[in-house]
């Protein structure tokens, strides 16, 4: 019962940036182009190409194939793994993790005020 309350969408966010996709599409391009130009003064900053060629792109698709978005937007919503079923596998193992790590956490601040 739980998993059905969490799962439900709070903001449908495909509906809030249709009306504002020509606004979403134009500070994409900018930003992309920015990061861009950023990577190349900086050579050690090489891969923050990559991050500005995705943002150009999907800026692009904003402006002129909105509809093409859609359709990804409906691919994506379709669950291909859930998440919920691989926690519950692993819920053990994750909870010594989580807890060895809280320890680490916990021994290293006694450290440092120490």
């Amino acid at each position: 019962m739980l998993d059905a309350f969490l799962n439900k969408p709070l903001v449908y966010l495909d509906q809030k940036l249709r009306s504002v996709r020509l606004l979403s599409g134009i500070a994409l391009v900018i930003i992309g182009g920015w990061i861009i130009w950023v990577a190349a003064n900086y050579k050690e900053l090489w891969f923050l190409n990559i991050i500005g060629i995705i943002l150009i792109f999907f800026g692009l698709l904003y402006l002129f194939l909105p509809g093409w978005l859609d359709q990804i937007s409906v691919v994506m919503d379709k669950t291909l793994l859930s998440p919920d079923e691989i926690v519950i596998s692993i819920r053990r193992s994750l909870g010594i993790i989580f807890i060895i790590i809280a320890i680490y956490i916990f021994y290293s601040a006694y450290l440092m005020a120490g």
